[in-house]
Order: structure tokens, then sequence, then C-alpha cells
């Protein structure tokens, strides 16, 4: 049965469902309905019953008060009661203690009745004594023809609203399931070219409800997709294109060198030594970026005094600024904690962004470097004199081998894995990095490490 509805469309599942609903909905209000109208109809001939009482209960009130007791009572009505028809509830008078002494029915006679039996029944006052009480019958058996026509036309009025009902929830749930199923048949075929590979389709968004929502994921998911696609077939190109110039050198170099073309030259195994260096660099550095994307990028933790990290760093990089009569002014706050980092991998990111600005500052230009404390991280700065970055450029300058500058030689703009190093190194130690154009003028890149947990 469950491999049945399995297999089942899920548009007529619904139906299904609303119909189900909406029948069993008119089943339980019919069944209640009439169970209803059943105990209404018994409370009303309780109260009839009560009404009739009235005229016995003036006689019995006037026999006890000419007798001075019910003596002679029971002789009166008890053998006349025995021919009335069968009753719901038989008719009783109980004595002033609560026993019956006279009932239609021979087996309830000289029984004590309750509290609650007496309280439903009809006092008997002479003297303003209660001296007995009485117990109305009330008829068994069927209703009478006008209270069986007056139900039949209940039900009957329930069975049509119940129809009428059915047809408008079945109405409602096909607009709705077509509402419904119309997106997500657009969503299923969306899906299956996207597992095709084609990742182009889009779905319409039409509403801001749950299914606008997932049509909006959907979409960003597939926008991911196209793009992670084209940075991987990038990637890919930009690999084999930074293998192939050092590679090409290397083979033409060896082939002149092989057919003694020329003879060996200090020159010529020094060019061939710095291509093979320029390979070892580049295969490092995508090994890196392996390791930080499966989360294995080994941090070697250290206690050590940020402060000592930058004054390592600007001595490192002052002979390069200098040949470039480039000027680095370092702004570094006196309170830096020392914090348990990777001194090396830290350097390694202040070399990227200092080598970055000093490619892009012009000769004579100044770079602003700046560390402070704040908030909980130590935060750097460094700003260069250069022309700042375009805006289309921003979200992107981290990627690998992106260059913002199309026109620039990879000879001279080294691997375009620099910046998508540093921000993998900053986010290993559990900082951000980011980019900006800075109001006085020039790119700014930024980067936090928390001081939380560390040394200070």
């Amino acid at each position: 049965m469950k491999a049945l509805w399995q297999r089942i469309p899920f548009a007529y599942q619904l139906i299904g469902a609303f119909a189900i609903a909406t029948i069993c909905a008119i089943l339980i209000v019919y069944a209640f309905a009439d169970w209803s109208i059943q105990e209404r109809f018994r409370t009303y001939r309780a109260r009839a019953a009560t009404l009739q009482a009235r005229p016995l209960q003036r006689f019995l009130t006037s026999y006890y008060y000419r007798f001075g007791s019910w003596e002679g009572l029971s002789e009166l009505l008890n053998p006349q009661l025995q021919e009335l028809p069968p009753l719901e509830q038989p008719l009783m008078i109980a004595d002033a203690t609560g026993v019956v002494f006279i009932s239609s029915d021979p087996k309830l006679l000289g029984r004590k009745l309750s509290e609650r039996d007496l309280a439903a029944g009809v006092p008997i006052r002479v003297g303003g004594e209660r001296v007995g009480t009485l117990i109305m019958a009330i008829p068994a058996g069927t209703f009478s023809p006008i209270e069986q026509e007056f139900s039949q036309s209940v039900r009957d009025s329930i069975l049509i609203a119940g129809v009428v009902a059915l047809i408008i929830a079945l109405g409602l749930g096909i607009l709705f399931v077509r509402r419904l199923a119309r997106p997500l048949e657009e969503l299923r075929l969306a899906a299956e070219q996207i597992a095709q590979g084609k990742l182009e389709p889009r779905v319409s968004i039409t509403s801001s409800d749950e299914l606008g929502r997932l049509g909006q994921t959907f979409n960003q998911m597939a926008e991911s997709l196209q793009r992670s696609e084209q940075l991987r077939r990038q990637l890919i190109l930009d690999i084999a294109h930074e293998l192939r110039n050092p590679l090409m050198i290397q083979q033409s170099h060896l082939e002149l060198l092989l057919d003694n073309v020329v003879p060996p030259t200090p020159q010529q195994l020094q060019t061939i030594y710095e291509q093979n260096l320029l390979l070892g660099r580049l295969v490092r550095d995508l090994q890196l970026l392996a390791l930080a994307d499966a989360g294995e990028l080994q941090i070697l933790r250290i206690p050590t005094p940020f402060s000592e990290i930058l004054q390592r760093v600007v001595t490192h990089i002052q002979p390069a600024l200098e040949a470039k009569q480039i000027k680095l002014e370092a702004e570094i706050a006196h309170d830096l904690p020392t914090l348990a980092v990777d001194p090396q991998r830290i350097e390694q990111v202040l070399l990227n962004l200092l080598d970055n600005a000093c490619r892009y500052t012009p000769s004579s230009g100044t770079i602003w470097l700046s560390a402070l404390r704040e908030d909980g991280v130590v935060h750097v700065r460094v700003r260069d004199g250069g022309p700042g970055i375009a805006p289309e450029d921003l979200p992107h300058i981290f990627e690998r081998f992106y260059r913002g500058d199309k026109s620039r030689a990879r000879s001279s703009g080294g691997t375009g894995l620099g910046l998508a190093i540093a921000k993998a190194l900053i986010e290993a130690h559990g900082g951000k990095i980011w980019a900006e154009n800075a109001s006085e003028g020039g790119a700014c890149f930024h980067f936090t490490v928390p001081v939380t947990d560390n040394l200070s």
C-alpha cells in the first residue's frame, strides 16, 4: 500500500489528502450533529415530562393532605402503571425517606433513591414539608414523526453542506496544487539540467513565500555552481599558463645545450635555475592552498610579540623599497600583545601585502603600514600610493590567479596567488582579511588576528 501511494504523483496525493480530510470532517460533523440532536430531544422530553407532572403533583399533594399518608395509593396506582408501554425512564413515586413505593417497573419497588435522583424529580410538599418525590416517566423507543422528520432534515442539510464543502475543498485544492506544482516542476526541470552539467537554467520567482525563497536559494546555488565551474576552468587554464612559460624557457635553453648550438654559460644555467625556482614556488603555493581548502593547513603557534614580527618585516622589505625610491611610513602601537601565532606565516602575509603595495606604488611614492589593538584583535593596515582597485575587481581580489590589471605581464606580477595565500593564512589564524579603496587614495588592505585565547 505504501509503495502504491509513493508511485502516485505528488499533485494527486495532495488532492487526495484534501478530499480525505474534507470527508473525515464531514463524517465527524454528521456524527456529532446526530448525537447532539438525539441528546437535545431527550432533554426536551425530560422537560416536557416535568411540565406534565404538574397535574399529577397536585393530585398527590391533595391525596397526602387528605389522608395524611401514602397508605392505599400503591394499591390504587401500581396495577395501572404495570399496563404502560416500555419506558426509557419508569414513573416512580418515593416517600419522604426516598424509598420507591410506586413504580411502573416492579423491580424498582422498595429501592432507596439517591440524592441525585431525588433532585431530578418533582418534590411533593404539604405544609412546607417534603413528603415525597415524583419521578416522571420518559417514553422509550423512536421519536415522534415530527421529531424524526426534523432530525432527518438536519441530517440531509449536513450531507448537502458536506457535498458542497467537498466540491469547494477539491476546487481550492486543485488550484493550490497547480500553484504549488508549477514552480516545483520548474525547479525539477532546472535541477535535472544542472545535474547534466548545464549550469545556465534559472527558475522564475513569482512570490515571496517559502516557494519564492526556495527559488531564490536555488538560483543562488546555480549561480554559485556556475561561478565555481568558471573559476575551476579558469584555474586550470591559469595553472597551465603559469607552468608552460617556465617550462618552455627551460626546454628552449636545454635544447640549445643538448644540440651544442651554444656552449653552456653561467647565464644560461642561471636562467634555467631561476625558472626552476619559479616552478617550485608555484607548486608550493598551490600545495598550500590545497591544504587550506582541505582544512589541513598546519599553523605552528608560538608565543611571539607581534611588534617584533612587524619590525622584522619592515627590515626585510626596506632594501626593495629603497631601490624603487619608495618611502615606508610605519605606525606601530606600543601596546601590541604577545600572540600565539605562526610568525613565519604572519610574515609571509605581510610581505605579500607590502610587495603588492610596492608593485602598485609609483617611484618616490609612499606606503603606509599601521598596527593597533582594538576590540579583542590586532588590526593591521597596509595602504599603497597607487590608483586603487576598480570597484568591479574588489569582490574578486582574493581569488586565485585573479588580476585586476589584465595588461600586466605575469612575469612582473608574480603567480597571482599571493593574496589568495594571505587570505588562507589569516583565516587559519581565526582572523579576517579584506580590501578597500582608502578615502585618502590608493588601495588599503586590512587583516585582523584575534587576541582571545592568545597570550597577552
